[in-house]
């Protein structure tokens, strides 16, 4: 009998492992129940805490843009939720050893696939391998088409710049290693054409770093979205660009077997705007038609309602330059829509974000396609405080004319007005144009007080132009904002239709070339309107930043008539009640600086050279020294208004309410006159350019600057602080040049310290504080010219 109990509970417990087996055989196969596919251009699947892309064996090698935007930000680190991260552009490659690569393209050479030096091209393009992806299986729909399954996780949980934040930002907030336990994806959300990731990274910070957080918590955690979106299958047509019309630019090198050189060849970006198929005989006559895709920009909820309406104005605006490329309705602005569906940090969408920051700025970038430039969509950043920018900008120099801005906060229509024209002039980046610093210059400065003139044909050819706003105008000139606000304007229009107007019947981007250089050439016949100046990075006066009209001195004396008007009413234009006199300094600094920009315009007209790009069919040089008289007015105005001491500016009672040394209000701009005109690139230019029979020659030119600056040394009179503190920076910088400058001009300046020396030893003064000024500018000089 206990045998028989004995077996029975041996049976029992042998039975137990068994029956165990059996129920974990079925907890397994719940456990490997796949989870849910959500479909998309990479459909995505999540096990756990990994993530999985699908990738089609069919977008092998197609190119896709990886786009990283900040979601959200720490606070203090001069960075905001919308702004972008980082651009590439990937694609996949199966590497046959079980992998997927993810590689970067670099697209900077190409060759027809049909021409033999395609081999040499390919041999010398290896892309970057960003990542390597062990395939986890390998699914096939109901066509048999091949997917690759792969975690993506890795991509995103560590280190990686292609996708994260590159170093230079890292090392300006003082960010080390990524913290891995506390980075992780967020979601992901996949569509058609696009594949959208949320991530959470976190970053160790350095003891010295700047972020608040980092200095609080020793880390600093940040939100991003980055938007994996194919480009299109057949790119677009390449636009090759000109430097007479001012797009941006991307660029190549194309080899074919038949060249005998390499030719690097620019090509613009611009949006793709096609007619309707069935509209494109009506486009060949000359009717307006709609494009297949609008241009479609949202507006962030964040922004302010009573800013939305000319926010959507100022992109709605450039209707009218599309309709001369023979568009209508190309282009416009919409509210973002209450749709749970929709990210503002989709790739998808263009939004004019609204950034919390003070940073009294905004700017208009555009993403593309790298082998086209094709744009695909914009993220313009708007700074809450450009309002704080475009105010002082209209009181300056406007308040004169526009008694509505004299004061220090604008009704909602005036600053609603300003916010339109910026909204307007970022939008124009964002369609592929660059500034055109020279478009201003192409208006007579008499035209600018024209009421009825300028009116009518606005202050400046363009808006993409920073001419801001009409400080030529007088009051007694009685022009309205029609005649003081920039607005879209000729050159805008032509540029525009250069740009985006299709044309028909051309094989290949260098026919549309040739087409595109006629056109041109007839153009420019018309006028000055519809030139470029450029970014104004040459040594071309004239296309700067913030000047009017074409000649800076009497631009510059209106626009002094002005300032001296608005330094005597400041007080009542800046008062606030219970202010601390904060409103007065603010912008009697905004009138000293408006006045350093009036010496700044100036100054360029010293030393520089007209630059007028032109092809082999336009007749007239291309390059052309300005003549001596034009220099000599220059340095006329400078002396009169700078390097004489320009007391008016700190002349009111007022002016100690708001600084303790009136006089270090001015100091700086004789010293910043005075660096200038002595830079070895400025003599270095008027010595490069003295070739012209009309040319300002280097010798007189340094003669007449020390007579200048040194005036009292033949009149016997007192030199004071401002003029002591004149030409004390002027033997400095010129001792300082003579040690360091470049050969071809050291000898200038030999000549005249040499001249300098023996002007200050003749000099008679009985001020004692003359005599001490001189006894050390001589010392100064010695000490330069006799090193032992």
């Amino acid at each position: 009998m206990k045998r028989v109990i004995f077996l029975m509970a041996m049976a029992m417990i042998l039975g137990q492992p068994a029956e165990a087996k059996k129920k974990k055989k079925k907890d397994d196969k719940t456990e490997k129940k796949e989870a849910p596919v959500t479909q998309g251009l990479f459909s995505v699947q999540k096990e756990g805490d990994k993530w999985f892309l699908l990738v089609p064996d069919s977008l092998m090698g197609r190119p896709f843009l990886a786009i990283t935007r900040y979601v959200s930000t720490p606070s203090g680190i001069g960075l905001y939720g919308g702004e972008e991260v980082n651009e590439q552009t990937f694609y996949w490659e199966n590497a046959n050893n079980g992998n997927l690569l993810l590689r970067s393209l670099i697209y900077l050479s190409a060759a027809d696939s049909t021409q033999s030096i395609a081999r040499a091209v390919k041999a010398s393009a290896q892309d970057p391998i960003v990542e390597s992806f062990k395939i986890e299986s390998t699914k096939r729909d109901s066509a048999k088409n091949a997917s690759y399954k792969v975690e993506i996780s890795r991509l995103f949980n560590k280190e990686n710049i292609a996708v994260g934040i590159d170093n230079n930002t890292k090392k300006r907030l003082g960010l080390s290693a990524m913290n891995t336990d506390r980075s992780f994806i967020k979601a992901i959300n996949t569509y058609p054409i696009n594949t959208e990731i949320k991530t959470i990274r976190t970053y160790n910070s350095k003891e010295n770093g700047t972020s608040p957080a980092g200095q609080t918590a020793g880390v600093v955690t940040f939100e991003m979205n980055t938007s994996f979106v194919m480009l299109p299958k057949d790119p677009m047509r390449k636009r090759l660009f000109d430097p007479r019309v001012g797009y941006f630019v991307n660029y190549f090198e194309p080899y074919t077997d038949d060249q005998q050189s390499v030719k690097r060849k620019r090509f613009i970006c611009r949006w793709r705007l096609e007619p309707r198929d069935e509209d494109i005989e009506k486009m060949k006559r000359g009717e307006l038609v709609e494009p297949k895709k609008q241009i479609v920009y949202y507006i962030d909820p964040a922004t302010p309602k009573q800013w939305r309406p000319y926010l959507i104005q100022g992109v709605n605006d450039w209707n009218a330059a599309f309709e001369q490329a023979g568009f209508k309705n190309a282009i416009t602005a919409k509210e973002w829509p209450d749709d749970s569906t929709m990210s503002m940090e989709d790739a998808r969408f263009s939004v004019i974000r609204y950034l919390a920051s003070p940073i009294s700025n905004a700017y208009g970038p555009h993403v593309n396609d790298p082998r086209s430039g094709e744009i695909l969509e914009s993220h313009v950043g708007w700074y809450h405080n450009v309002m704080k920018l475009v105010h002082d900008w209209y009181m300056i120099q406007a308040g004169c004319s526009d008694s509505t801005a004299r004061k220090m906060t604008f009704d909602d229509e005036l600053m609603g007005q300003l916010i339109r024209f910026v909204s307007s002039h970022e939008i124009g980046h964002t369609l592929g144009l660059r500034h055109n610093m020279g478009a201003s210059n192409a208006t007579p400065v008499d035209s600018l007080r024209n009421k009825e003139w300028v009116e009518k044909h606005g202050h400046t050819a363009s808006i993409m132009d920073y001419a801001r706003f009409n400080y030529v105008a007088q009051p007694k000139d009685n022009i309205g904002r029609a005649g003081l606000f920039p607005r879209i304007n000729d050159y805008d229009k032509w540029a525009i239709e250069w740009g985006y107007k299709p044309i028909f019947d051309t094989k290949d981007e260098e026919e549309d070339r040739l087409v595109l250089n006629r056109k041109t050439i007839e153009q420019l016949k018309k006028g000055r309107r519809y030139w470029f100046g450029g970014e104004g990075y040459d040594n071309d006066p004239r296309a700067q930043s913030e000047d009017l009209g074409n000649n800076a001195v009497r631009a510059s004396e209106y626009g002094i008539k002005n300032l001296k008007r608005i330094v005597k009413a400041l007080p009542q234009w800046t008062a606030e009640e219970g202010d601390l006199n904060d409103n007065l300094k603010d912008i009697h600094q905004a009138v000293v600086n408006q006045f350093m920009r009036y010496e700044g315009h100036v100054l360029r007209n010293i030393g520089g050279i007209y630059t007028t790009y032109k092809s082999i069919e336009e007749p007239g040089a291309v390059y052309t020294p300005q003549t001596k008289a034009e220099q000599k007015a220059a340095l006329d105005y400078i002396d009169r208004n700078v390097l004489t001491e320009p007391a008016w500016l700190i002349a009111e009672s007022y002016v100690n309410r708001i600084s303790s040394a009136p006089l270090e209000l001015i100091m700086p701009l004789g010293r910043r006159a005075v660096t200038d005109l002595l830079s070895p690139t400025k003599v270095g230019n008027i010595a490069k350019y003295s070739y012209a029979d009309n040319a300002y020659k280097p010798e007189e030119y340094m003669k007449d600057l020390t007579t200048i600056a040194f005036r009292e040394t033949a009149t016997g009179k007192a030199v004071g602080a401002y003029r002591r503190n004149i030409q004390t920076t002027f033997v400095t910088e010129a001792t300082r040049w003579y040690d360091s400058a470049p050969a071809n001009t050291k000898v200038y300046y030999y000549s005249m310290l040499r001249n300098l020396y023996e002007r200050l030893t003749a000099a008679r003064s009985s001020d004692a504080a003359t005599k001490g000024h001189y006894h050390v500018l001589r010392q100064m000089i010695d000490d330069c010219l006799n090193k032992k």
